[in-house]
């Protein structure tokens, strides 16, 4: 029997492709060939996922999943500095994006969280409709006139 591989304790904001779509993740371990995630929705055993973070992609297979919890096996060995520059890269864009405080007590503003949508064409499908439904009131009134 292998040795269990050394895992780092992490806590990385990350998205999740599979399936289903995106969805924020959060990396809350990492080894050399896998890493274990929080999900709200864990796709199944056996599904190949995409991890994101900033700049940096990682495909891997689904393992085991123990309720929002799951373990990926990775196609590519990690390269945990990379995955920590991602980090870092993502964390400095926010900073970046963050409103600056005026006054030397206030404290300075986050920058608002980003949310995968898991039906990103249901807002323009309802957006379209909306338009649409306008239009048809508009020219039904000015058909009146």
């Amino acid at each position: 029997m292998q040795p269990r591989e050394s895992r780092r304790e992490v806590v990385i904001p990350a998205q999740m492709r599979s399936k289903g779509g995106w969805c924020d993740v959060t990396i809350r371990n990492i080894s050399p060939h896998g890493m274990m995630l929080l999900a709200p929705f864990p796709p199944r055993p056996g599904t190949y996922v995409e991890v994101r973070k900033a700049s940096l992609a990682l495909v891997g297979r689904v393992v085991w999943v123990k309720g929002k919890a799951l373990g990926i096996q990775l196609l590519e060995r990690l390269n945990f500095n990379a995955l920590l520059r991602a980090a870092n890269e993502s964390w400095a864009a926010s900073q970046a994006r963050a409103p600056r405080a005026t006054g030397q007590d206030a404290p300075a503003a986050a920058a608002p969280p980003m949310h995968a949508t898991r039906y990103p064409l249901l807002g323009w499908l309802l957006a379209g409709t909306t338009i649409m439904v306008a239009g048809i009131c508009a020219a039904l009134t000015l058909w009146q006139i």
